[in-house]
């Protein structure tokens, strides 16, 4: 790659992480976005994700007004939530005989 197409590619995601930024201090209020701003230095990937799921309900048009900092807290309890829930599957074995366990005794 070119050092001109390189230069033209990182324009182009600095643009869109200006955007991004302006589109979450247009949803947020200054204390949910001062909120994520400290969930990023902790977990950046997890601030990641609640940039990009509040960008698509406020794209949808499913936000309403700002995002208060209790809000956040709550979308981030619910996300924290359905990621650590799983389905745990217990297999227990079936004996013929209970000979075959004393056997070792």
């Amino acid at each position: 790659m070119n050092p001109e197409a390189k230069m033209r590619q990182e324009e182009a995601a600095r643009a869109r992480e200006e955007q991004r930024e302006v589109m979450l201090t247009q949803i947020l209020t200054p204390e949910a976005k001062e909120r994520l701003g400290r969930i990023a230095l902790v977990k950046e990937e997890k601030a990641r994700e609640l940039e990009s799921i509040l960008i698509q309900m406020a794209l949808k048009r499913q936000i309403t007004g700002k995002i208060t900092e209790d809000q956040l807290i709550s979308m981030i309890e619910k996300t924290s939530t359905a990621a650590n829930s799983s389905v745990k599957i217990v297999r227990r074995c079936s004996f013929e005989s209970d000979d075959d366990d004393l056997e070792g005794l």
